[in-house]
């Protein structure tokens, strides 16, 4: 059976509508609160007009190693956001340790200058078991800044295999001899999962996963032969596989994601190993927006403030060239925009861990 993943999402193009840089002011700053890291957090003011930035540096928690997807989003947000933001400096912490990341940011003071970067991936390490943060209820949505974008499938150059049809057959006449590298109970084990399977029923089962989740690590490991298969971002595969470091099998990603598309986005002609899943005759694709998140407990005039600050960031050279750079889909969504975007990919999310026999909450 196939199982596809696509998202209830709205368009991805731009909103013609979307405000321009721009500061907020209002009457009543927001309680300061505790400390990052309290146990003890104090809930924002109560719902009205909002003064922020009530300070000067505004705290981002990444809860990934520097050098990373969502560390390098991060940075090309806090990059375009100083843009829109008179004043404002903007203090990025990695943690190599993802829930310990989690942990610091869900425990902040709801405040907004306290917040971090959430994806899918949130959703899973805690559906899976592997987090305690459940994004859902200890933090808050503020803006989906984009839709995601193309993961390519990579393997060693010397594989006997070129495409994803030809690297299904070999694992068919090869069972359990490929190990996978990948976050294990996390995103990149979900999107290989369903990838396979949608290939043909139980071809998820035949290969072994192991755990690297950096895509540092991922791109060292395939390329010394020390994994057979993972996943990275579309330009360091294309960097890699001119190096002849490796190969590329294809990309995975949103629907509207060819390889056409892909190379509008960096700006490249891409030889035909970059063809998406569908192109390859494969029901799979991927969308996984990202999202400013605060801690549970702000006051909801204050996201409000915060988000509008964000729908800048169309316009802001750094976050749009980075976005570009990283072949990401830019899609800045108002507060409840961003809200329904999170929900339908929890429920997607939810139900495939659950269909997969991964769930264990």
């Amino acid at each position: 059976m196939k199982k596809k993943i696509a998202l209830a999402t709205a368009s991805l193009l731009l909103a013609a509508s979307l405000a321009g840089c721009g500061n907020t002011a209002a009457t009543a700053a927001p309680s300061s609160g505790t400390t990052a890291g309290s146990s003890d957090k104090k809930e924002a003011s109560a719902s009205g007009e909002v003064k922020w930035p009530s300070g000067s540096t505004i705290y981002f928690d990444v809860p990934a190693k520097a050098g990373g997807g969502t560390d390098l989003i991060t940075r090309y947000v806090t990059a375009g956001w100083e843009t829109c933001l008179e004043g404002v400096n903007f203090v990025v912490t990695n943690y190599d340790t993802s829930e310990v990341g989690a942990q610091h940011a869900a425990k902040a003071a709801p405040d907004g200058m306290n917040l971090t970067v959430a994806a899918c991936t949130n959703m899973d390490n805690y559906l899976s078991g592997s987090s305690e943060v459940n994004p859902m209820e200890d933090l808050t949505v503020i803006c989906k800044v984009n839709a995601g974008g193309p993961q390519a499938w990579i393997a060693s150059p010397e594989a006997p295999y070129n495409n994803m049809k030809e690297l299904a057959e070999y694992i068919k006449a090869h069972p359990s001899e490929l190990t996978v590298g990948c976050t294990l109970g996390g995103t990149s084990q979900l999107i290989w999962l369903n990838t396979l399977a949608s290939i043909e029923e139980g071809l998820d089962q035949q290969v072994n996963y192991v755990q690297c989740s950096s895509e540092a690590d991922k791109l060292t490991n395939v390329a010394s032969k020390a994994i057979d298969l993972g996943n990275c971002s579309v330009n360091n595969a294309l960097s890699y596989q001119q190096d002849g470091k490796l190969k590329v099998l294809g990309i995975v990603g949103p629907e509207v994601m060819t390889k056409a598309e892909c190379e509008k986005l960096i700006g490249q002609e891409l030889n035909d190993s970059f063809l998406s899943m569908p192109e390859q005759g494969i029901d799979a694709v991927w969308d996984s927006g990202y999202y400013i998140m605060g801690p549970a407990g702000m006051d909801p005039a204050l996201a409000e403030t915060v988000n509008k600050s964000l729908q800048g960031l169309t316009e802001a050279k750094p976050f749009v060239d980075g976005m570009n750079t990283m072949a990401m889909l830019i899609d800045v969504k108002d507060v409840e925009g961003s809200k329904a975007d999170f929900q339908s990919e929890w429920d997607v999310n939810y139900d495939l861990l659950s269909g997969l026999g991964l769930m264990v909450r």
